[in-house]
């Protein structure tokens, strides 16, 4: 039992059915938003060389949110599945911005294949972010069981 009320956990952007918030992804977001400036002008891309990859505990940890000690309960106490399932997807996400960003740094951004592959990734970046988001709003899908794939092949 979370010692906060269904409307604490609102008031912190957290859904009272996952445990999860939102305010998680605003760290990806903004990694994103520098991305896209810095395949721009590439200048900007220094900016993301502050960009810290940071688990969702120590984010809300280190950061200036006001509700952040209902965030981490919330999230302690969410569903030990859908804690798990949306761990796995933030750690790759953090894998995927991290050596997304280090490429975007050393990049020659006037060579054509450079910025394919640049694009690809930040295509890739977007993609969990809303696989991120949909973990947070109870849409993500079941994992397939090896029954469920065997069968689907028939």
């Amino acid at each position: 039992m979370l010692p906060y009320s269904e409307q604490d956990l609102l008031a912190a952007n957290v859904n009272p059915a996952t445990g999860l918030a939102t305010d998680y992804l605003n760290l990806f977001n903004e990694a994103i938003m520098l991305f896209e400036m810095g395949l721009d002008m590439p200048d900007m891309a220094e900016e993301l060389a502050d960009w810290k990859r940071r688990g969702y505990v120590e984010h809300f940890e280190k950061s200036g949110f006001e509700m952040k000690d209902v965030v981490i309960a919330a999230y302690h106490r969410a569903p030990s599945d859908t804690r798990r399932n949306f761990d796995e997807v933030c750690d790759r996400a953090l894998t995927t911005f991290s050596s997304s960003i280090d490429i975007l740094m050393s990049s020659n951004l006037e060579d054509e294949a450079a910025l394919t592959d640049l694009g690809e990734r930040l295509r890739d970046m977007k993609a969990l972010v809303l696989e991120m988001d949909s973990h947070i709003h109870g849409r993500a899908l079941a994992p397939k069981s090896l029954q469920s794939e065997v069968d689907a092949l028939f």
